[in-house]
């Protein structure tokens, strides 16, 4: 990872930890919350995108406004709900190809399960800005066309914090109820400041270069 990466995540992570700590209680409550609605998996887009705009009334005006988070899931539920899917589904077609590989052999299967777990994981490394931008109330197409763009522009950034959010799904699901009390409320909180500060780092690098 280069310095340039490395930076917004170690500041990221440090912001995230000052949040988190100073707002325990609107944490645990959002990490709650998320858990709850992806329990029938199909509404993980809309959750996320819930738990995303608690974060975001959460950092602005230090508490969680409930009513602006249920009207945001409301008005972008149905494309939160088909964004959330696209990467559910091609890990589920990977693994299935997974299992067909490992059953017969055949070189065709492997293939498969190779190319839809990369397109899987792409994308839901993009879905991470889609959602939060559908969670900051722009439009759909907005949202997806910035989100790809800000994933391709920071490869490494965006692996990174796949990386540490993976890492820390692992640490709370070995600790058992913390995946449920933490999880989503530290996740989001991190993908919001990494999001924002990778985006001013290149707000304050387009004006110099104007």
């Amino acid at each position: 990872m280069t310095g340039a990466e490395l930076d917004p995540m170690y500041a990221s992570l440090r912001r995230t930890t000052r949040l988190t700590w100073e707002n325990l209680p609107a944490v645990v409550a959002i990490s709650v919350g998320w858990f709850l609605a992806v329990l029938p998996v199909v509404t993980i887009g809309p959750a996320t995108v819930g738990a995303y705009r608690a974060v975001l009334s959460l950092r602005e005006n230090g508490r969680v406004d409930r009513s602006t988070v249920l009207a945001t899931v409301r008005s972008q539920f149905v494309h939160a709900t088909l964004l959330g899917l696209v990467p559910v589904v091609l890990v589920a077609l990977a693994a299935n190809y997974a299992l067909a590989y490992l059953a017969s052999g055949t070189v065709a299967a492997g293939l498969l399960a190779l190319g839809c777990g990369y397109v899987g994981l792409y994308a839901w490394l993009v879905s991470i800005p889609t959602l939060l931008g559908l969670a900051e109330g722009k439009s759909p197409t907005v949202a997806v066309r910035e989100g790809y763009l800000w994933t391709a522009r920071h490869a490494v950034g965006a692996a990174a914090l796949g990386t540490v959010t993976v890492a820390l799904f692992a640490f709370t699901s070995v600790l058992m109820v913390a995946v449920a009390l933490l999880f989503a409320g530290v996740a989001g909180a991190l993908h919001v400041e990494f999001v924002a500060t990778v985006s001013g780092t290149d707000s304050l690098e387009g004006g110099v270069r104007q």
